[in-house]
């Protein structure tokens, strides 16, 4: 029959006009938006405000945490002449210095450059020290001679920033333990630990060493022992 598929016996089916289903045309590209200059203005603007407030919390941040890190290290330095006292059963001193890092340290007894508080300034750093079992008090030779016999345990760092550690009349050039970890010092030792602030607002901390010989921590807004 003419107008049939002689292959399959289906009629022929011609295809006429656009298709059922096109393809959906594409969205139109849209331009990339900036920031307006108010927004700009607005985001700098509070930028600023949070840098201005941020600033000094961080300082203060800063200064707090030297001031507890120059304490820790000082009670950890004066905890353990005591417990080198026992343990050796000789008398261990604490000495202020100048020159901690030299191959053959010294205690000093006035610091250069400490002013009014040059006999009890602890800053630079310190030397901790065992004298011989056979030491001798009657001689009166205190300071570390490594000649003498004396052992060097430890060399303390110089406090760090502009932290100063301060001694009273006690404390001021040894802090010295007897073999049985008590003070040989006659009253209580006092150490105070402060920056630029002096303490206000007890930023400062004190140290203080009763005659038993255990160091005691306290915040305090005095920076001068007595």
């Amino acid at each position: 029959m003419r107008g049939e598929n002689l292959s399959t016996g289906s009629p022929h089916i011609r295809s006429a006009g656009p298709l059922l289903f096109p393809e959906p045309a594409a969205a139109p590209r849209r331009r990339a938006r900036g920031f307006t200059m108010i927004e700009l203005l607005v985001a700098v603007t509070v930028s600023a405000i949070l840098l201005g407030i941020s600033v000094p919390n961080f300082r203060t941040f800063i200064q707090n945490n030297r001031v507890a890190s120059a304490t820790e290290d000082f009670v950890t330095a004066i905890n353990q002449a005591r417990t080198e006292a026992l343990k050796r059963g000789v008398r261990v001193y604490l000495c202020r210095t100048g020159d901690p890092h030299k191959a053959d340290p010294t205690c000093a007894s006035n610091l250069p450059g400490g002013g009014a508080n040059a006999s009890k300034d602890w800053t630079p750093g310190w030397l901790m020290y065992a004298l011989p079992i056979d030491f001798d008090a009657s001689k009166g030779e205190l300071d570390y001679s490594a000649a003498g016999g004396d052992d060097l345990i430890t060399v303390g760092k110089a406090a760090p920033g502009d932290v100063v550690i301060t001694s009273n009349g006690a404390g001021n050039r040894w802090l010295s333990y007897f073999a049985d970890g008590t003070l040989q010092e006659s009253g209580a030792a006092r150490y105070t630990i402060c920056d630029d602030r002096n303490g206000a607002g007890n930023t400062g901390r004190v140290i203080e060493i009763p005659p038993i010989g255990r160091p005691m921590v306290s915040k305090t807004d005095d920076c001068t022992p007595s």
